[in-house]
């Protein structure tokens, strides 16, 4: 049996990708697979990588270097393929061995940008990176059809969502300390999940009875972090707003129990695992119509889709949803439904180790 590695970000994983990528490989030790898992996050190549002109050269020489000695299959995450490409030219030409690329996202490719030299400069560039694989693997229906935007062959690319990790989101019995009725988002504290716009349709609603909790990683933007800090205190909502670490799993566990509606206010996401945590809790959704997240959420049903960027809008689905109880629970029940029988890490791993035999057996 051939031996697995997996190149990928933090091991142990910190976040849902690097999570992704980890639970799908291990899964691979059940069938005999020898694993093994490498992680390139804050190596000395991503470091050489920054210099211009030269760094991504360097970067490829000293990862080949550290990695020369992989002979097997290369399980990569997309992000990593920058530094990959000497390696991934030796592995498929002179070893004439198998590469799978794992891809969540396709950083600075958009089909709808409507800057064309931007859109083809980006698209070249991961053409030329994902033709190594001889499988693709993403999470979701609007990321294959990103990839294929891009001239990939269709038939290369496998969809296999993420699962719930329903063992680790254990419902707590609520709290009998808070008083108010709680809204939940759970995301980085990043400009790209769109929370300043969440904070200022928070101030715009009757919240009498209502409280919101953001839950994410201050360090991931200090900059942005103090900008909604900030935002919170010129709104004079300090004791409406409350900010958690999002690392703490207990106090997730406590706030997906707690809350009674959920929003993400991202500008972008090509899956959005946070949305199936929250239906598996019950939780009426508000997010915004973009990429993949109509494929989770249908409007008007389990959560309303909203434009991103757009405040006024956000406040109105909110006011629906704090102004009517009864719909609260109509569509936190739709929600649980969807994600009842679906969305398991079981049948996605099981999957994933299909597309490894077939690609191992291969000759």
């Amino acid at each position: 049996m051939n031996k697995v590695f997996l190149i990928t970000g933090a091991v142990p994983p910190q976040t849902g990708g690097e999570l992704y990528n980890y639970k799908l490989v291990r899964y691979l030790e059940t069938a005999g697979f020898e694993i093994e898992c490498i992680s390139l996050h804050k190596k000395l190549a991503t470091k050489l990588a920054k210099l211009p002109i030269i760094g991504n050269i360097l970067a490829a020489f000293v990862v080949y270097c550290l990695l020369s000695r992989c002979q097997g299959i290369l399980v990569e995450d997309h992000f990593l393929t920058q530094y990959l490409w000497l390696l991934n030219i030796i592995q498929r030409v002179v070893r004439q061995q198998k590469i799978i690329i794992l891809v969540h996202s396709l950083y600075g490719y958009d089909t709808s940008d409507r800057i064309l030299i931007r859109k083809w400069f980006h698209g070249i560039k991961h053409k030329l990176r994902l033709s190594f694989a001889n499988e693709i693997i993403t999470n979701s229906e609007y990321a294959k059809q990103e990839i294929v935007s891009l001239g990939i062959t269709p038939s290369i690319i496998q969809v296999l969502p993420p699962g719930v990790d329903r063992g680790k989101l254990k419902i707590i019995p609520q709290d009998s300390n808070h008083e108010k009725y709680q809204i939940l988002c759970v995301a980085n504290y990043l400009p790209g999940k769109g929370l300043i716009y969440l904070i200022e349709a928070f101030s715009q609603v009757n919240r009498r009875e209502f409280t919101l909790h953001l839950a994410g990683n201050p360090h991931k933007s200090s900059a942005y972090y103090k900008q909604m800090v900030k935002m919170v205190h010129e709104l004079n909502l300090t004791k409406d707003v409350f900010f958690h670490n999002g690392a703490d799993k207990e106090t997730i566990q406590q706030l997906y129990s707690n809350a009674n509606i959920f929003v993400l206010p991202t500008l972008k996401e090509t899956f959005g695992i946070v949305l199936i945590e929250a239906m598996h809790y019950s939780l009426p959704i508000i997010t915004t119509n973009v990429a993949a997240i109509p494929e989770l959420v249908t409007n008007n049903e389990n959560g309303f889709l909203i434009p991103p960027k757009n405040s006024q809008t956000l406040a109105i689905a909110l006011s629906k949803l704090i102004e009517n109880s009864e719909l609260r629970i109509e569509m936190a029940k739709k929600g649980h439904q969807r994600v009842a029988n679906s969305y398991n890490w079981e049948q996605t791993c099981y999957k994933f180790l299909s597309i490894v035999q077939n690609v191992d057996n291969i000759t």
